[in-house]
């Protein structure tokens, strides 16, 4: 199929198995999409009045319809499996039996009924019967009801007689008919309707709970999987699960949002493996007005992930073009990443487009462009378009002359697209300034518990915060950080001249960004940056001259704290591996270092490791006092770490 335009293959379209494969691995955000609310209440609420209809925000009732399609499948499944093994419990009911004693008779009632004449004679008799209305059963009459009452609450214009909603839910009517009207059910449905006039639901989940903890429920999977789903269901969860589900509901027409939402996933999660695990996930994609999606903390500041989101909140300064009638022209990119740092605000646009092309996809690559163009934006365009690749993944990159980069990365959700968007989480970290040494921690592999993990993201952040400092540095008149040097080279005279270029510049720019910066303000990076020029001499005096003599030793990727146990190691004679052999080889023959001394700062340094550096970097905000703590146990003259390391290594 061709639409005219050049190296198109198709219409936005997937196919059935890629719809399938998106639907399945976005399902937690996809049913979350039309909710402004939770999808549903499973409290008493007032009926729908005649006119409301026409007074529901179409989202809203989109929304629920479609949460409750969803729910409604789970729901059914769950009551399937009621209905195979159901509670029950016996009891006794009085009646009577005409012309002989048919059943137990009741002494009681047929004493005080003596002399009564009746023709038939009657008897009074109690009757043993099975009863159905337990706690349980009755919880899940009052589901199957409501949900029912849930769907046939939407209003009917909403609904075109052949649309995929509509034949859902039809069928939908009729299954949970066709369980409301099982015996298991039956039953049941008058005192689930008491439960919801009364709004005891609370109390039933309850009395439920303590059945299933008892253990007097014999098949208790069934009712577990019922309140499991209650549960989540009254929090505004998704009660869907994920799986190779037949999603009739979301058909074609539907496909361009659903690729846009699965990139959403996609991103974010590429992101998170990069970075670490988002501070702040918003839980539903209706929050997607309101703000970020996802936010990262990056140790100089935030990178967020946005969908949807209008063009001029991308900007402090807003857009370039507007209306002389009045109003911006305005533009919703699709997925956008925000990063607030020392330089200022970065930014990296996505635009998911489901098209097939045969090569790379120039019409919307302008578009892209055009979103930048329109912005008050002075720093180089970073983004990409990401777009539907049948069978295959690719990618085209485009530079410019101002260092921006720009790719077109082809995606298809029934194969592995770890690649691609590892590359497009680059993408937006190399737009928020994260560049040479932090993205080559990102891609080196890492192994290990909690302790090495926290590690690495703050070996990653140190990394990041010194680039920023320096790179915003740079930026500033020469002028500007010239009484800052001065000062830093008096109080550190000792040292100074012995300390490297690259230590110096990372000491000068932490003490200036720090002494600029507001007593409220986030003091992470100036912290990071001292810490940074103390692992940056171990590196210089011990650990590359042992690289150096023992090619292959020492590992790539090596954290403050990975240098410090070997250094300890070594120290103490601990010759385990390579790398401690080649440094306790270095130490031996290098007479200018002084080992008793490097020995009482190793327990120093790990302190300060554990108190300052890691926490700086995991944590939101470093006030000014924890500042000039970890300063003072960095870059004091007289008990500080680097002037206590200089001296015993570097004379």
């Amino acid at each position: 199929m061709n639409d005219g335009v050049a190296g198109e293959t198709s219409f936005g379209r997937f196919t059935a198995a890629g719809r399938r494969a998106a639907i399945n691995a976005a399902l937690p955000l996809l049913v979350t999409y039309f909710a402004d609310a939770p999808t549903w209440d499973l409290e008493v609420s007032s009926q729908l009045k005649a006119d409301a209809a026409s007074e529901l925000n179409d989202l809203t009732a989109a929304a629920r319809l479609r949460a409750s399609l969803a729910a409604a499948n789970r729901l059914l499944t769950i009551l399937s499996g009621v209905a195979a093994y159901p509670t029950f419990r016996y009891t006794q009911v009085s009646s009577e039996s005409v012309g002989t004693v048919r059943g137990r008779l009741d002494l009681a009632r047929y004493s005080r009924e003596q002399g009564r004449i009746s023709v038939p004679r009657r008897y009074p008799v109690r009757l043993v019967e099975r009863e159905t209305a337990t706690p349980e059963n009755i919880l899940a009459a009052y589901a199957a009801l409501w949900i029912h009452r849930d769907l046939s609450a939407t209003p009917s214009r909403m609904l075109p007689p052949r649309s995929p909603e509509a034949r859902e839910m039809k069928r939908l009517d009729y299954a949970l008919k066709r369980a409301l009207g099982l015996p298991v059910l039956a039953g049941a449905t008058e005192p689930a309707i008491t439960v919801w006039r009364r709004a005891t639901l609370v109390e039933l989940l309850d009395r439920v709970r303590q059945r299933l903890e008892g253990g007097r429920i014999v098949r208790p999977k069934p009712y577990r999987d019922l309140v499991d789903w209650i549960d989540a269901t009254r929090q505004g969860q998704p009660v869907a699960e994920v799986g190779d589900q037949k999603w009739t509901f979301y058909d074609n027409r539907f496909d361009t949002k659903l690729f846009e939402i699965w990139c959403l996933q996609q991103l974010a999660q590429a992101i998170t493996k990069a970075i670490g695990d988002p501070v702040q996930a918003s839980p539903t994609l209706a929050a997607r007005v309101k703000g970020p999606m996802y936010t990262w903390h990056i140790g100089v500041g935030t990178l967020s992930l946005h969908f949807q989101p209008p063009l001029k909140a991308l900007s402090s300064d807003g857009v370039r073009w507007s209306y002389l009638s009045g109003g911006d022209l305005k533009g919703f990119p699709d997925l956008a990443v925000t990063a607030n740092a020392i330089a200022g605000q970065r930014l990296a646009i996505f635009d998911p487009k489901l098209r097939r092309r045969a090569g790379a996809p120039t019409e919307e690559i302008y578009k892209l462009l055009g979103y930048f163009g329109n912005l008050k934006y002075d720093s180089s365009a970073h983004g990409a378009i990401i777009y539907y690749s049948l069978g295959k993944l690719t990618d085209y990159t485009l530079a410019s002359i101002d260092n921006g980069e720009i790719h077109a990365i082809g995606v298809d959700p029934e194969i592995d697209c770890e690649v691609s968007f590892r590359t497009a989480a680059e993408i937006a970290l190399r737009a928020a300034e994260l560049d040479t040494k932090a993205l080559a921690i990102l891609r080196t592999p890492v192994s290990g518990g909690k302790d090495v993990q926290a590690e690495r993201m703050a070996d990653l952040r140190q990394a990041v915060a010194v680039e920023a400092m320096e790179r915003a540095a740079a930026s500033l008149p020469s002028v500007t950080l010239a009484p800052t040097r001065k000062h830093t080279a008096m109080s550190l005279r000792a040292i100074w001249d012995r300390l490297g270029d690259e230590a110096k510049i990372m000491v000068v720019t932490a003490e200036y960004f720090a002494s600029t910066a507001p007593d409220e303000a986030d003091h992470s990076g100036p912290l990071l940056g001292l810490a940074a020029a103390f692992e940056r001499v171990l590196h210089e005096e011990i650990f590359a001259p042992a690289a150096a003599s023992n090619p292959g030793a020492i590992a790539p990727g090596q954290t403050l704290g990975s240098y410090l146990r070997v250094l300890d190691n070594a120290i103490r004679g601990r010759l385990n591996d390579a790398e401690t052999r080649a440094v306790a080889h270095t130490l031996k023959t290098n007479s200018a270092v002084n080992l008793s001394q490097l020995r009482t700062l190793i327990s120093d340094a790990k302190h300060m490791n554990r108190r300052y550096r890691i926490p700086a970097a995991h944590a939101d905000i470093v006030s000014a006092v924890t500042w000039a703590e970890g300063r003072d146990a960095l870059i004091d003259p007289r008990r500080g770490l680097l002037p206590r390391l200089v001296s015993a290594v570097a004379r």
